[in-house]
């Protein structure tokens, strides 16, 4: 069963009614004829039909559907899931597997095994191993450092799709030591002066099982291993790291060497941070005088660049701290898995481009690479951070019209004020229509039924059971938001879209759709000669590919006159690690930059609805472009 065969299934087995077969195409990112060829295909793999199909759509026989799916997931099927099982019978089976009997196992040729192992020195490469062959038993041959990275980047690579927890690990290693090891962790690193997220805990949890796993087993780091110097180091860290080697020698009853002991101390170094509240200089000395001066800097750049303010407390207490270990990871070539990445990156594309350009600054001062997976833990400080700011700012400012009596406008007050604390702000309180201020506000809240209501954007509410229209009153705010979001890009559509920068392309690369518009924007006069240089770094830096769509840029705002170009491709443009239909090539004027966020997100949310999409793919000239715009916001 193919990967994408299972994902069908998977999404079906959501579904409590028919789905049509574009909405499962919508949903895989497939053609419509592909989902059908592959129900067909799933049906043929069971005597009974998993799949029924009807005018209505898909419906999934649930029981047929995970008995299939436990059936065939216990084989695996493809040369990925088969070099996954090959490295764990050997890494963490600590088996020597014999060639023809794991043919036999996997139901596959000699040749065929033959054939994976050399994919697999392929793929594996960087890790510095080579898999081996010697009287027909397999061997992974190299470093004993390496082979424990390979282990740790085999298990996120299995569980991407899910976070790695202790029961994972627990199936994956020794239940009742994973559980001495997270025990062990809690008790020295969470505790005192020390301070760990969920994200670090699971990921030192995880590199200790496979130290302890791999040393009960008689394999130990060899002498060349390079890290963070243990024993140059006279604070209490080193202390407490003897004391936690001494801990897990004395529960697991194996000897640490002194270069276990120092790969301890790594982990310790690369993962945990100090508990430091809003004290600068403890703080500076923890992290030192430059990276507080670093992150300073790249702060006020981040405020010239994108008018947001990270200059709080809340915010550079816990960032630097993550930066000084962020740096630490990055000198020894580790980087911590984030598995909010994906989501990140298609739901938060301006707050991930922040984030790529605090690595860029990072990568250039401290001359180190940073992965996606850390870009996107510099991603969520800053969002946590935006999220917080943005309580106040973007809530509708409201009248609540009410008569006095018996209190009663008070208590729909203080009901509306904490039920809908995040969307809305009571800016006055008045009892007749004449009190009414003249200046702007977004809604009136009245529980009087009058015509005068119709002068406004209005909601009518009964004084009693208020809790009863929750919903009712969600609605009416997210209406009005929605509003003003397409009264934005009605306003402003003329001024960011033009035909000169609208294509149909067909056979066209990704580095010729950048070069093509780019190219057309400078001959307009709307950016420099050094925007597309800049693009392609963006791009360099992380794909701006989201499902079927390609959002090209740079992380620097300032181009001449803010524009989108748009690309639609029919048969497909391949980007990244996808094959995207449409492009939206984006320059912006920082002038520009507060109105236009809000505009990119109203426009960028049509391309979660499949019928606009679909609409879309034929659209021919320009005009039909923005006539679909305008009657799908």
């Amino acid at each position: 069963m193919k990967d994408i065969q299972k994902q069908l299934i998977t999404y079906l087995l959501k579904q409590n009614k028919p789905v049509s077969a574009s909405e499962v195409a919508h949903q895989l990112k497939i053609s419509v004829r592909t989902v059908k060829t592959y129900i067909k295909n799933t049906n043929l793999l069971s005597d009974r039909e998993v799949i029924l199909s009807s005018n209505k759509g898909y419906l999934i026989d649930k029981t047929e559907a995970r008995n299939l799916l436990l059936e065939q997931s216990s084989i695996p099927q493809f040369y990925s899931e088969r070099a996954i099982y090959i490295i764990k019978k050997i890494l963490v089976e600590h088996q020597e597997p014999d060639i023809f009997d794991l043919c036999n196992q996997l139901y596959i040729s000699y040749s065929t095994l033959k054939n994976d192992l050399g994919k697999m020195n392929t793929t594996f490469k960087k890790f510095n191993l080579r898999f081996a062959t010697q009287h027909d038993r397999i061997h992974i041959i190299g470093a004993e450092k390496d082979k424990r990275s390979l282990l740790s980047s085999v298990i996120f690579e299995e569980t991407s799709s899910k976070i790695v927890d202790i029961k994972t690990l627990g199936e994956l290693f020794n239940a009742d030591y994973v559980a001495k090891i997270s025990k062990i962790i809690r008790s020295f690193f969470l505790d005192g002066d020390y301070f760990i997220n969920d994200f670090a805990f699971m990921n030192l949890v995880l590199h200790f099982a496979i130290l302890i796993d791999r040393v009960t087993k008689g394999n130990y780091l060899d002498s060349s291993i390079t890290g963070t110097d243990y024993f140059a180091d006279e604070t209490e860290d080193a202390e407490l790291i003897t004391r936690v080697s001494s801990t897990i020698e004395q529960e697991f009853n194996i000897r640490l060497s002194v270069n276990e002991r120092s790969a301890i101390y790594t982990l310790f170094k690369t993962n945990v941070n100090y508990r430091v509240k809003n004290d600068y200089r403890k703080l500076a000395s923890v992290v030192g005088e430059g990276i507080m001066l670093t992150t300073n800097r790249i702060i006020m750049e981040i405020a010239e660049l994108y008018s947001i303010d990270l200059n709080n407390d809340n915010f550079i207490v816990p960032f630097v701290l993550h930066i000084k270990s962020l740096i630490t990871r990055a000198s020894l070539n580790k980087a911590n898995k984030n598995p909010l990445l994906d989501n990140i990156k298609k739901d938060c594309p301006f707050i991930y481009d922040m984030a790529i350009f605090i690595s860029l600054r990072l990568s250039e001062i401290y001359k180190i690479q940073i992965s996606e997976d850390e870009i996107a833990f510099i991603a969520i400080h800053i969002g946590t951070e935006i999220d917080r700011q943005k309580a106040n700012t973007d809530k509708l400012k409201c009248i609540l019209l009410c008569p006095t009596y018996l209190e009663i406008e008070k208590k729909i007050y203080n009901y509306l004020s904490i039920t809908f604390s995040e969307n809305i702000t009571i800016d006055r309180i008045v009892t007749t229509y004449d009190q009414i201020p003249d200046y702007p506000f977004d809604l009136l809240i009245t529980v009087m039924d009058n015509p005068q209501n119709t002068l406004y954007p209005y909601l009518c509410i009964s004084p009693l059971q208020l809790e009863h229209q929750t919903r009712e009153i969600y609605n009416k705010i997210h209406e009005i938001q929605d509003r003003k979001k397409r009264r934005l890009v009605f306003d402003n559509f003329e001024n960011y879209f033009s035909p000169s920068l609208f294509y149909i392309e067909e056979d066209i690369t990704r580095e010729e759709v950048i070069d093509k518009l780019c190219g057309e924007m400078e001959r307009l006069g709307v950016v420099t000669s050094h925007f597309k240089r800049t693009v392609f770094e963006r791009e360099l830096a992380s794909s701006t590919s989201f499902g079927n769509t390609a959002i090209p840029h740079s992380v620097h705002m300032n181009a001449l006159q803010t524009s989108i170009g748009v690309v639609i491709s029919r048969k497909g443009i391949v980007w990244g690690s996808n094959t995207v239909n449409f492009v939206l090539l984006i320059a912006i004027n920082k002038l520009d930059k507060q109105r236009f966020l809000s505009i990119y997100n109203a426009i960028l949310s049509l391309f979660d609805n499949e019928e606009f999409i679909e609409m879309l793919k034929k659209a021919a000239t320009f005009q039909e472009f923005e006539n679909l715009v305008f009657s799908y916001l």
